[in-house]
């Protein structure tokens, strides 16, 4: 019994030694992969965009080019490149595949799902004609944007398309908690979407659009003036507040807020209100070129940013150096546009931070590649190829690391997104070029990049 006692004693120790190291803010064990599937053809394929549906089935849209296998669905593309959307359960089935295009090229870039578990797209078409189900939309001059909404059976409620005569495209979509949608992406020149104005004469802009459950422009807001820049990715929160995040080069204004932009490309985050007034914006100054990928906001209001950047930054209060060829960064704002913290990491080669997602405990996960020797807080990794693999980091609210995950073949692999779920299960996807490994769960290849979508089980 003394010895039992003893033993005991020596549990509840180690225990809270445990615990104690894990709020100081050691590393924890990684989570698992549950599973990993892949999807696609003998050609290019890949997912761009990822959600979570209120009932925890995970939207995906992206490209296919040729022939392409979801699940037990097959699709063929009409040109040279189509864009898809799908739904699959928790368990990994494909429960609905669905795609749209015409002759030419034409992509999905981002998904969103609302508290009905309805589903918003929104991408760029190149073909003249570009067919959805049973709507066709057409071009107005090189790529125009698109924006569509599928009901929870993947039934094509409406479709629009907007644009001018230039390179135009939908690159961010968020929906409040009332259906209303939130997109950003670029405009080239003078266009319309709903016969409403979009765009300003000059170079690419970036833009801001809300639209109403039906399809109906809210309003719309546009960079204007000399210089160049596009959104590429947007957040919603609960108050209807919506937040952009891209890039900005030379002299314009967004929201009535000047952009000064020395050189190359700067790093833009912007929030509007419900009605569409600027809250706040802040730009990111670098000796070289910066850009945000993709945003999301949390339950307190904040908002994360992933991106990625070359030279040097300064962001707000924070300088950071680059390590190699271009580094990869995480960042955070609070409701008034406070920066909370900036993460950064790389090596001497090309990293990406290209997702980024956050738990209902305020931690934060940043997906992308990264190429050779990285690292992260002073925690070096490898890359398992000589091209890249895929990095899944974990922050915890005060911005410290807590674990490290890589997956992918021995051919150049990228994760472009990732999203949590209401029980902290992590999904991400994107693209691999070989046959990849996701912990101790192998997928097939079959072209030269095929579609992934792994599931990290919450811990």
């Amino acid at each position: 019994m003394k010895s039992l006692a003893v033993c005991l004693m020596l549990a509840c120790c180690l225990a809270q030694v445990s615990a104690l190291r894990t709020m100081a803010g050691e590393p924890e064990s990684p989570p698992v992969f549950e599973w990993a599937i892949s999807a696609g053809g003998t050609l290019h394929d890949k997912t761009r965009g990822i959600a979570v549906d209120p009932f925890g089935n995970i939207l995906l849209t992206g490209e296919f080019t040729g022939t392409a296998t979801f699940g037990e669905q097959t699709l063929t593309a009409v040109g040279s490149m189509d864009f898809f959307v799908a739904k699959v359960d928790p368990h990994r089935k494909f429960l609905w595949v669905r795609s749209g295009g015409g002759d030419l090229i034409d992509r999905g870039y981002a998904v969103a799902s609302d508290h009905a578990g309805n589903c918003y797209v929104t991408g760029h078409f190149q073909s003249p004609a570009a067919k959805f189900d049973q709507i066709t939309i057409k071009t107005v001059g090189d790529y125009d944007l698109f924006v569509a909404k599928y009901d929870s059976q993947g039934k094509l409620a409406w479709l629009k398309s907007g644009g001018g005569t230039g390179y135009d495209y939908g690159h961010g979509i968020a929906a409040d908690k009332l259906g209303n949608v939130f997109v950003t992406g670029a405009i080239v020149g003078e266009g319309t979407i709903e016969a409403e104005p979009l765009g300003h004469p000059g170079s690419a802009h970036v833009f801001c659009l809300a639209m109403n459950p039906d399809g109906k422009v809210n309003w719309i807001r546009t960079a204007e003036g000399q210089g160049s820049s596009s959104g590429h990715g947007i957040a919603a929160d609960q108050q209807g507040n919506c937040y952009v995040g891209g890039y900005a080069s030379g002299n314009a204004s967004f929201g009535g807020q000047k952009l000064t932009t020395p050189t190359g490309h700067d790093i833009l985050v912007a929030k509007f209100d419900a009605q569409g007034k600027l809250g706040w914006l802040h730009e990111g100054h670098g000796s070289s070129n910066a850009m945000i990928h993709e945003l999301t906001t949390d339950s307190d209001g904040n908002v994360w940013a992933s991106g990625m950047f070359q030279g040097e930054l300064k962001l707000a209060d924070r300088n950071v150096a680059n390590q190699g060829q271009q580094d990869m960064l995480l960042t955070s704002f609070d409701s008034t546009g406070k920066r909370l913290w900036t993460k950064t990491a790389g090596g001497t080669g090309i990293d990406y931070g290209l997702g980024v997602a956050t738990d209902g405990h305020g931690n934060s996960f940043l997906t992308g590649s990264f190429t050779g020797r990285v690292e992260f807080d002073g925690m070096p990794q490898t890359s398992s190829s000589p091209a890249s693999d895929i990095h899944i980091v974990k922050y915890d609210r005060a911005g410290t690391l807590r674990w490290f995950q890589q997956a992918g073949s021995d051919r150049t692999d990228h994760a472009y997104t990732i999203v949590s779920d209401s029980q902290g299960n992590l999904y991400l996807s994107g693209a691999c070029s070989g046959a990849a490994k996701f912990g101790s769960h192998a997928i097939p290849n079959r072209g030269s990049n095929d579609v992934f979508l792994a599931k990290l089980k919450a811990k």
